[in-house]
């Protein structure tokens, strides 16, 4: 019974699939197992709260649907490496969003947020920021310290100045960032 037991204990995480995509919590029988969950597309208005009790989750796209806020539950997804909220209806992301210290990619496309939290500059892991069609004007004085790990920040089709650009060149000069000709739009 005990070799039965100890046997269960070691073979469990050899028969986790971490290439396998679940796109439905239907389709999860242990949270543990689920390392990549793709909710596109699900007419979401909220993140489920089951979608938090996958504490060994290394991929979380949550794109296209009417999600409006992140709860701070995120937090409970230390092992998180790339998130995925593309086309929702995020204004604002909860400070916890910073205690992901495994998160490299952070995709937040066209969302109507307008501004980062601080905390994010110490995200030690943090490689690719998408802000792509978002209305970020600006980003946290705290960010300088992105400015050796972040290698890439997409600020395509936002409306900055010149001199906002300039700001976020100052900032974050090794950084490479991708971005439209500053506009006289305001």
């Amino acid at each position: 019974m005990v070799a039965l037991s100890l046997l269960t204990a070691f073979a469990a995480p050899l028969l986790a699939q971490p290439d396998k995509v679940y796109r439905s919590l239907g389709e999860v029988s242990d949270p543990q197992q689920v390392y990549r969950l793709r909710l596109r597309w699900k007419r979401l208005r909220a993140v489920p709260p089951e979608v938090f009790t996958f504490t060994n989750l290394r991929e979380l796209d949550l794109s296209r649907n009417n999600i409006d806020s992140i709860p701070p539950d995120i937090a409970r997804l230390p092992h998180l490496q790339k998130l995925v909220l593309g086309r929702n209806l995020i204004r604002r992301l909860p400070i916890e969003i910073a205690l992901l210290g495994e998160l490299q990619h952070l995709d937040l496309n066209r969302n109507p947020v307008e501004e980062l939290p601080d905390d994010m500059a110490y995200m030690p892991s943090l490689r690719e920021l998408v802000l792509w069609s978002t209305n970020i004007t600006a980003l946290p004085a705290s960010f300088v310290e992105l400015n050796e790990t972040l290698q890439l920040l997409d600020l395509r089709s936002c409306s900055l100045s010149h001199d906002e650009q300039q700001a976020i060149e100052l900032l974050l000069p090794s950084t490479r960032k991708l971005w439209d000709h500053a506009c006289n739009c305001r």
